[in-house]
């Protein structure tokens, strides 16, 4: 039974890669995966993915230190206003 799900996961593992794959190529043909701009919002998007996890390990070990919050929330808004100008920039 377990064999199943493997197998599942596998292939939607695939099929995302795929899609991922495709997606980029379309990317690359618009000159959006050389943007500044879509560098930026994927780093800093990768960046609050991290604080957001330590901040989960920080809660198992006690209270979250308030500097955390006003942060998190800041890059969310940046984050935002980076996918309105790169949907701006480069409409699909």
């Amino acid at each position: 039974m377990a064999w199943i799900f493997t197998i599942g996961g596998f292939a939607f593992f695939y099929w995302m890669a795929r899609r991922a794959r495709d997606r980029a190529a379309e990317y690359a043909t618009t000159g959006m995966a050389r943007s500044p701009i879509y560098w930026s919002a994927a780093t800093l998007t990768m960046t609050l993915l991290g604080i957001s996890l330590y901040m989960a390990h920080l809660q198992n070990q006690g209270p979250i230190p308030w500097l955390y919050w006003p942060l998190v929330v800041v890059l969310l808004i940046v984050i935002l206003l980076l996918r309105r100008a790169l949907k701006w920039r480069y409409p699909v």
